[in-house]
């Protein structure tokens, strides 16, 4: 049973189109043994507008739902990840969760953005973007390690750390240490169910 003082921690996974972002949720919610539910836009929930600009508000009304749902006991689920669409800037997606929801509710635990080693930098990618998805990190997961080349994943590696000093983890099909990385919760011994917010452009 949900503890209804319990704040939900959300987690934002950023990253463009082709880095992994759903197969990192998919291997870390195996690891944590939790059910995925995966809500896209189109469906009824949500529109087609990307995340950060007029999805926000479709953002908004989902969270509310779910924290109404999650009090009511309707679901049951400790954690909550936000899967954003590949050209999101995470600056109004963050100050949303912030200033639009009580921390007593819900709170922003962590940003992991996820790098294809691959194709960085993305091909037509607004480099403001690309910088402040970086930047706004807590965690960075470089990916496709295993078709990358050692030269990719090295300049991958150096143009992390000319935007800001945060933890690197290599991955492989979006599949990381997890004794290293680890998604934490407030309930550390729950099994409840982690909800998937998939939005995409």
């Amino acid at each position: 049973m949900v503890n209804k003082i319990s704040p939900l921690p959300a987690f934002l996974i950023l990253g463009f189109a082709g880095s992994g972002k759903t197969s990192l949720i998919k291997h870390l919610s195996n690891q944590t043994g939790t059910t995925v539910e995966h809500i896209q836009s189109g469906s009824s929930e949500l529109g087609s507008g990307c995340i950060c600009c007029s999805g926000l508000k479709d953002l908004k009304q989902l969270i509310k739902d779910l924290l109404i749902d999650r009090e009511s006991e309707k679901t049951e689920f400790q954690q909550l990840f936000i899967e954003a669409s590949h050209e999101t800037d995470p600056i109004p997606v963050i100050r949303t969760i912030r200033q639009h929801f009580p921390s007593a509710k819900i709170f922003l635990k962590e940003v992991i953005t996820v790098i294809n080693a691959a194709n960085y930098p993305p091909k037509n990618a607004e480099s403001y973007l690309v910088t402040n998805q970086i930047f706004f990190a807590d965690k960075i997961v470089v990916n496709y390690c295993d078709t990358a080349t050692d030269e990719q994943i090295n300049k991958c590696h150096k143009h992390i750390r000319g935007v800001k000093w945060q933890p690197i983890f290599n991955a492989i099909q979006g599949i990381v240490n997890t004794n290293d990385f680890r998604v934490p919760s407030t309930v550390e011994a729950s099994t409840g169910v982690s909800t998937v917010i998939s939005f995409s452009s």
